[in-house]
């Protein structure tokens, strides 16, 4: 049973930490919780130069499939996301999250001078961090599902579209 004082003290311990968090002024800050249901993926089963031509292969036979929003099949189409979700299954059996967002909760941060076959761009194009991926094909370009003129093709990670847009290259394999 609760008693009176132990309301109370709840209460106002609540309406404290309330006040203390009004009473910060100025900046707006946006804090991304963590999507704690998520587990880090490390590849380690093959080598990254054997999963990155897996990788490569299955990619590249998608090149001219429709875009799809939504979409994760070869039938129906893709969008950028379920393009890499569906690589990554068909390719290495691993189960990736659907979202953009969530696989770059799940994967490794890398430098983009590190970039290698099978590694992962993310791009802004909406005012989201990670609202576009790709998959890294090597030699400077990657593979992905833009949803203009609607199909899966391959872009230059210097043009200045994608270069002024890019916000992180990201790996699932274990270095």
């Amino acid at each position: 049973m609760v008693t009176h004082n132990a309301l109370r003290r709840t209460i106002l311990c609540a309406l404290i930490l309330f006040l203390t968090a009004c009473g910060e002024t100025g900046k707006k800050k946006v804090v991304m919780l963590p999507n704690s249901y998520l587990q880090p993926i490390r590849i380690t089963k093959v080598s990254h130069a054997v999963g990155s031509q897996e990788l490569l292969l299955h990619s590249l036979s998608l090149i001219g499939t429709p875009y799809r929003y939504g979409g994760s099949s070869r039938e129906n189409g893709f969008d950028c996301s379920g393009m890499v979700q569906y690589v990554y299954k068909q390719a290495l059996q691993v189960n990736l999250p659907r979202t953009a967002r969530d696989i770059a909760a799940v994967s490794t941060p890398i430098r983009k001078q590190d970039l290698r076959i099978g590694d992962l761009v993310f791009f802004n194009t909406n005012g989201q961090n990670y609202s576009h991926i790709g998959l890294y094909i090597g030699q400077g370009e990657f593979i992905h599902a833009p949803s203009s003129n609607g199909m899966i093709r391959t872009a230059k990670l210097d043009h200045p579209y994608f270069n002024q847009r890019f916000t992180d290259a990201r790996t699932l394999f274990a270095r």
